[in-house]
């Protein structure tokens, strides 16, 4: 049943224009949003604004009408009283004659009462008889009147059949000083008297004019104000698609300003990111191109003497062993590099910290003494050193890390050095910085290679590099910026280098006690 009534309800929506509607008000729904809002913002105030008004007229109306009552109640009672004083029973009967075309003209009815209660009560010749009714619903009114005070009240008069405004003025005795009756004057108050029923469709026929009006200032104003926000959404689209370009807000100081500057500030953040996504993948193209030119060359060695081997070609036992000597050689090769990426790419994640603690540099390099004495054996390099008298040289690192790095660069310097050749190392402070300074006296470096010496796998041609991974260096800068510090190198060809490091001195070790 549920799919018989949505096919029913899908093909009428094909047959007419709803779907097409519908479509623009899903397409438009800010526009749609925002004049439906003013609509019923103006529908509700205009309602507002009618209600308030035929209210507002009513009391006014009443209060108007009550004043011109009480008016002719005064004219009347001084006039009652007046006749009563003098006993001109005569002229009062000719007096009431006015009264009845006053009641016939006005549609309004005079009532003159006495008071029982005072002490020389209206003559009853004055008085003019009322409904029980009537009496009923005025007492509040007539007993105000009595106290000697001018009242009025309205309210729906079950005898008239409407509503009715009740407005009692007093009638003084002279004699006594109070109120001996008083005069009620009852008037009619329906829609018609007050010209309500006309008023009202005054204001249905105004309102139903400012509400045409409203719709087309409120179907502009909704376009005026849904354009930034279309403008938004264009460029939002275009950034989703990858164009980046700024997008240049001219009221950037108002709130959609404000937006398209957020906007634009996003558009060229991502924009960076983006080229250094591409740099990055540029660098990931060229590490796993340059691994795998790293690899290829010892695991094509290998397997070339494997296959020697393997295929019986030499029988010879010294050959067999030197050429498991060389495949040993080369399967050491490969092992220095997978360390080294492995220290490299522990260096380069943002997310790896040192564990830090006050490491004094005299021990670091009283420990690297002794370990570069067996590396220069070879060469037969003498090792002078130049350190501050009686000074630990207090820094905050990790102490095989440091050693490491220190060890990365005598071992360099050793490579590049001659026979017999001397390398020094040298730690001074200076605004309490440590500086560190390592130099040779070997073949230095071109010029030419000395911006690219700390990238990934650059190595030098010379033969005293053939067996280097092209990695230590930059591990060596990488462990430098890990303990804050900076590395740093000047040299020239065939004079020599120097590496000099910077750090920070640890001047107080309190917290580490």
């Amino acid at each position: 049943m549920y799919n018989r009534i949505k096919d029913i309800w899908n093909k009428f929506l094909k047959k007419s224009h709803i779907k097409k509607v519908w479509q623009f008000i899903i397409k438009n729904d800010i526009v749609v949003k925002i004049y439906l809002s003013f609509t019923f913002v103006l529908v509700l105030t205009s309602l507002l604004t009618g209600i308030i008004f035929i209210r507002l007229y009513r009391q006014n109306y009443i209060r108007s009408h009550s004043e011109l009552l009480a008016k002719q109640g005064r004219r009347i009672a001084r006039r009652v009283a007046s006749f009563e004083r003098n006993g001109r029973i005569e002229q009062f009967q000719k007096y009431s004659t006015y009264i009845d075309e006053i009641e016939g003209a006005e549609n309004t009815d005079v009532w003159i009462i006495s008071n029982e209660d005072a002490v020389k009560p209206l003559n009853k010749e004055y008085t003019m008889d009322t409904a029980n009714g009537v009496l009923a619903d005025a007492y509040d009114v007539l007993y105000a009147a009595y106290k000697g005070k001018i009242s009025s009240s309205s309210s729906f008069d079950d005898i008239y059949g409407m509503a009715t405004l009740r407005v009692a003025i007093p009638v003084f005795n002279k004699e006594t000083g109070e109120a001996s009756g008083a005069v009620m004057m009852v008037s009619m108050i329906d829609k018609q008297t007050m010209g309500i029923d006309k008023g009202t469709y005054l204001i249905i026929l105004s309102l139903f004019l400012s509400f045409l009006v409203s719709f087309v200032v409120a179907f502009l104003f909704s376009q005026y104000l849904s354009k930034p926000l279309a403008k938004i959404s264009r460029n939002i689209n275009r950034i989703s698609k990858g164009d980046y370009s700024s997008i240049a807000p001219k009221k950037p100081q108002t709130q959609l300003g404000r937006i398209e500057t957020t906007l634009d500030r996003l558009a060229t953040q991502l924009g960076q990111a983006e080229k250094e996504r591409e740099s990055l993948e540029q660098v990931r193209r060229d590490f796993f191109a340059n691994v795998s030119h790293e690899l290829r060359t010892p695991i094509t060695v290998i397997r070339g003497y494997a296959e020697t081997l393997n295929d019986g070609v030499i029988t010879d036992t010294g050959a067999v062993e030197d050429l498991y000597q060389r495949m040993l050689s080369e399967c050491q090769g490969m092992e220095r590099l997978v360390g080294d990426l492995f220290i490299l790419s522990k260096m380069q994640n943002p997310d790896f910290q040192v564990e830090k603690e006050p490491v004094s540099l005299m021990q670091v390099f009283g420990d690297i003494g002794r370990s570069s004495k067996v590396i220069g054996r070879e060469k037969n390099i003498q090792f002078k050193s130049s350190f501050p008298e009686n000074d630990p040289c207090m820094v905050l690192g990790d102490y095989v890390r440091l050693r490491q790095m220190f060890l990365i660069i005598i071992d360099n310097a050793v490579k590049f050095s001659h026979e017999n050749g001397t390398i020094t190392t040298e730690i001074y402070k200076s605004n309490e910085k440590l500086h560190i300074s390592i130099e040779d006296e070997g073949v230095g470096i071109s010029k030419e290679e000395l911006p690219f010496i700390f990238e990934k796998f650059y190595k030098s041609k010379l033969k005293q590099n053939e067996k280097g991974t092209g990695l230590g260096l930059m591990i060596a800068r990488q462990i430098a910026l890990k303990h804050d510090g900076t590395l740093s190198v000047q040299s020239e060809k065939g004079k020599g280098t120097k590496f000099t490091f910077v750090f920070d001195e640890c001047t107080s070790m309190d917290e580490y006690e």
